[in-house]
């Protein structure tokens, strides 16, 4: 789940899912670095995300990772 920005009605941050995979290795280690790929379950929500952007991982409500976006391919088809 990836804070990304958008807020829930209530005025809390909303999250958005996206299917991750590690371009290096299979699973960032802890505290470790690594380029990942992001593909969002609902594209239309990340339209927004651009370079330079920090976004937030989460696993329930405590923060997991961070990440920096580094491109944005728009979805195909």
């Amino acid at each position: 789940m990836w804070d990304i920005g958008h807020l829930s009605p209530t005025g809390e941050a909303a999250v958005n899912m996206a299917r991750l995979w590690g371009e290096d290795m299979p699973h960032p280690e802890p505290g470790g670095r690594d380029t990942v790929r992001l593909v969002p379950l609902t594209p239309s929500r990340w339209k927004h995300v651009r370079p330079g952007q920090r976004i937030t991982m989460h696993e329930d409500r405590t923060l997991a990772d961070t990440a920096v976006i580094l491109e944005v391919h728009p979805p195909c088809c």
